[in-house]
């Protein structure tokens, strides 16, 4: 099968990589020619595009890897430049307001599958793609009433070839808040911790693997992260909000030094991450 690939950093690049791994013929339009060359020179794609209108008139199956606001100026400059019947497997870590905005956007003849790989890494570019990152992840998809099934599956059928592992077919709403609780607050608090500490020692001589592992992510591409922030700020100040009041019933009982109650919050996590572990 023949893809395209609309932007080619870490997760482009990827997910070329899954694909090329499983036979398809893999095209690539990016603004960078440095990164295009680069994933022609090792293979990651088949054939690459400096020019837009000219990718589009020769894939009719696209993977849109691009940053949520990119996504709308994608849409409102090239929409001329589509081919009808064209099918886009848009890949952001938002929906609610994106899915919102396109639709604002006059559009026939095209589908728009709206899907989220969970999966990722510290550093980006398609120098750091690698595949491999997909391997029994979670991949989500939209239930989205302008779909056709038989797209649907065949995105789903992808995902599987790529190595993801649990395939989620939810709401946009559902998807906001989920990735709201376990991606974009743990994300926050990961670079509060970080920003709460500003003294002169090198605090990584005297931490261990929890500092280590809840601070890896603290290390993040700024532009992509503000703009998750920010587009889903209903569901985060939400999530955010219930963890700050977890967090001051922890500091009240250490403040009144309450050995009982204290004990009762952190069981009461171990019997909830126990819980979750079963569901998996």
């Amino acid at each position: 099968m023949e893809i395209g690939i609309i932007g080619l950093g870490l997760i482009g690049g990827s997910i070329a990589q899954g694909l090329k791994k499983n036979h398809h013929k893999v095209n690539a339009y990016d603004k960078d020619v440095n990164s295009l060359n680069y994933a022609v020179d090792k293979n990651i794609i088949d054939k690459s595009f400096l020019d837009i209108s000219e990718f589009l008139k020769n894939n009719k199956l696209v993977y849109l890897c691009l940053y949520p606001h990119d996504i709308i100026n994608f849409f409102k400059t090239n929409i001329g430049f589509i081919q009808p019947g064209t099918i886009f497997i848009e890949v952001s870590g938002i929906k609610s307001s994106l899915i919102s905005k396109i639709e604002e956007i006059e559009m026939s003849n095209i589908e728009i599958i709206y899907t989220h790989p969970i999966a990722g890494k510290e550093s980006s570019g398609v120098y750091n793609s690698d595949c491999s990152i997909f391997n029994d992840s979670n991949y989500i998809i939209i239930d989205y009433f302008k779909n056709n099934k038989e797209n649907v599956a065949l995105v789903k059928k992808l995902a599987e070839e790529m190595g993801f592992n649990k395939i989620s077919i939810v709401s946009k709403e559902t998807h906001d808040d989920l990735l709201a609780y376990t991606s974009h607050i743990t994300h926050l608090i990961s670079m509060a911790l970080v920003n709460s500490y500003d003294e002169e020692t090198n605090v990584i001589d005297f931490a261990g693997d929890s500092y280590k592992d809840l601070t890896r992510i603290a290390q993040n591409n700024t532009v992509l992260w503000t703009d998750i922030f920010l587009n889903n700020s209903e569901y985060i100040l939400k999530r955010l909000d219930l963890f700050i009041d977890e967090l001051s019933l922890l500091k009240k009982e250490i403040q009144n030094n309450d050995f009982e109650k204290l004990q009762n919050l952190l069981e009461r996590s171990n019997k909830l991450k126990k819980k979750y572990k079963k569901v998996r």
